[in-house]
């Protein structure tokens, strides 16, 4: 083992002073070992990422390899990310880790995860599922977890890794997704909210697309005929309003389509044996474009009885 590692870095070290790059017999005259040995140690090299090969007609040509070091590689993202040896012990963790946990590097590097998981970072599963990852297993976990300043939301990642010498390791991917959870909670309750507002409104409402087809109905409307909201989605409004399988001449989407207007319209609608005002008012995106209409429906029966 100790020949191996040892002519591995001899290559290494010759490919990097001679960064225009060599052949296999240059390699193996510089170093004095036969050519099928220098092409197996390659091998090696190109698929751990130390060397790069380029190809110049029958020639195979190689170079030092231009990787970053992952000690730098690590700090390019804001997640958090430490690896693990195959006794769970540290041996690289990103800045925006040990900011997290309030930790030098000097505290953990060489120290177990078990030392972190008892006093900075107490999130038991990091262990357990280490180990796991150590078998091969890859796993994902996201639980809010409770810290003196505050709770975090965190998705953490166990990825199985193998280390240029052939050792199993473990990476840990940790994600503060507390920010976006927050965004989804508030989210959630503003459609709640919204739907609440929606469903008490005591005039009848329902949203439509350009293809009249109904996308949105609110309670009153759905009881209005007799169905639940959720089965009024998916019609197209001629058919529940007239029986039609067109749109009805006094729909006022045809005035909305011109006009980008609101627009309202009465009439006796025989289907129903009801008179309806309606009014229909377009959504406008961000683009200038109208995508929806907004209809307000009331029924008119009694006022028209009284006149």
């Amino acid at each position: 083992m100790d020949s191996y590692q040892e002519e591995l870095t001899q290559i290494k070290t010759i490919l990097k002073n001679n960064p225009k790059g060599m052949t296999v017999t240059d390699i193996s005259r510089k170093i004095h070992i036969n050519r099928n040995s220098v092409a197996k140690y390659l091998d090696i090299l190109l698929i751990s990422g130390h060397a790069e090969m380029v190809t110049f007609g029958p020639a195979k040509v190689f170079f030092p390899s231009s990787r970053i070091p992952l000690s730098a590689l690590l700090n390019f993202t804001h997640d958090y990310i430490v690896v693990l040896d195959k006794d769970l012990k540290f041996i690289q963790a990103s800045e925006n880790f040990l900011r997290f946990c309030q930790i030098t590097r000097s505290e953990i590097i060489g120290h177990s995860i078990v030392t972190l998981t008892e006093s900075h970072l107490p999130i038991p599963e990091l262990e357990q599922n280490a180990r796991k990852a150590l078998e091969g297993k890859e796993l994902t976990i996201e639980k809010k977890y409770k810290f003196p300043d505050q709770t975090h939301h965190l998705r953490i990642k166990h990825i199985p890794t193998t280390f240029d010498d052939g050792e199993p390791g473990v990476t840990l991917f940790i994600e503060d997704v507390t920010e976006r959870k927050q965004i989804e909670e508030k989210m959630k309750q503003a459609i709640t909210e919204w739907e609440l507002t929606f469903n008490t409104i005591t005039d009848m409402v329902f949203i439509q697309n350009k293809e009249y087809i109904i996308l949105k109905a609110n309670r009153s409307f759905a009881e209005f005929l007799n169905m639940k909201p959720e089965d009024c989605v998916g019609k197209k409004c001629h058919q529940l309003l007239h029986g039609k399988d067109n749109a009805h001449s006094s729909c006022p989407c045809i005035e909305v389509q011109q006009t980008q207007k609101p627009t309202t319209v009465e009439f006796f609608e025989p289907h129903l044996g009801r008179y309806l005002q309606i009014t229909a008012s377009p959504i406008i995106s961000d683009d200038g474009e109208m995508i929806r209409y907004v209809h307000i429906l009331k029924d008119m029966t009694a006022q028209k009885k009284d006149q």
